[in-house]
């Protein structure tokens, strides 16, 4: 994959700033960034899931801070539900309508970068266990204290910082595991850990990792990396103050922004069956 740097060569020769002096690391890092931040907003959201414990009677979550909206919160706990998004200026309308309530909550607002959801609070914590032996990253079964009665038919727990799905369970085990799910990375944990179930999981876009140097590579997926060096060409030529040259290499440029959507628009709509068809699963539990 592509660095930073290997990319501002690239527009450097493309500009015929072969030795730099007008295009530096330094513009051309903010050009990147720029050019990223109106991939990851026009084309290519990068999408990522945040998992939340449930403590008893706590109804506000941290929200990561590189999220950006819109963002779809599941509840889990008891049935599955997806919470409906609330204003912050209508919240407080809905929670004095239904003092101290608590059962499942069926809305969620974001404030002060915390999801609250309500207008009940939870009325019991996620369930949590211990593993009862070593869990190695090649397992696709947990050993546990204790599952069934415990945890629900399917689901999401955490282990340390490891999410996995699993899809069955019998007296102390899980089965059908997919580990390192939402964007958690796979791990070996020791007997003892804390396994927890996972019952309030967020949906999110978040935004581009700030391209700080000219090792780091971007966010933006490989094959989409033109579009950096377009815009950024874009730039170095109304920096420049060619006006006409601006123009044309914009065109360009949009026309390779539609063109990505495109692509975009029908991986999209590929995932969004697997979604619904999956979505459809969960309504059996």
């Amino acid at each position: 994959m592509a660095t930073a740097g290997s990319l501002i060569t690239n527009i450097q020769k493309m500009f015929g700033d072969t030795n730099g002096d007008f295009i530096t690391n330094t513009v051309g890092l903010d050009w990147l960034n720029r050019a990223q931040r109106r991939f990851c907003h026009e084309v290519l959201a990068l999408d990522e899931y945040k998992d939340y414990a449930i403590v008893a009677k706590a109804n506000k979550f941290d929200f990561p801070t590189d999220a950006i909206w819109p963002v779809n919160v599941m509840w889990y706990q008891a049935r599955v539900v997806k919470l409906e998004y609330t204003t912050p200026d209508l919240w407080a309308q809905i929670e004095e309508a239904h003092p101290y309530t608590t059962g499942t909550p069926e809305r969620y607002a974001v404030l002060k970068r915390q999801i609250i959801v309500g207008p009940q609070i939870p009325q019991t914590a996620s369930k949590t266990t211990t593993a009862s032996g070593v869990i190695y990253a090649s397992h696709t079964t947990l050993g546990l204290v204790a599952a069934s009665g415990t945890f629900r038919s399917r689901g999401f727990v955490k282990v340390n910082s490891e999410v996995m799905e699993f899809t069955g369970v019998a007296t102390t085990t899980l089965t059908g595991i997919t580990r390192g799910v939402h964007n958690t990375t796979t791990a070996s944990h020791a007997s003892g850990d804390t396994v927890t179930q996972m019952d309030l999981i967020a949906f999110y876009r978040k935004s581009p990792a700030e391209i700080t140097a000219t090792t780091t590579t971007p966010d933006v997926p490989v094959v989409f990396q033109d579009y950096l060096e377009k815009y950024a060409l874009y730039l170095a030529w109304q920096a420049r103050g060619d006006t006409a040259k601006a123009q044309q290499v914009y065109a360009e440029f949009t026309q390779y922004e539609k063109d990505s959507v495109k692509t975009i628009g029908r991986r999209a709509l590929d995932g969004l069956l697997h979604i619904q068809e999956k979505r459809q699963r969960w309504r059996w539990w």
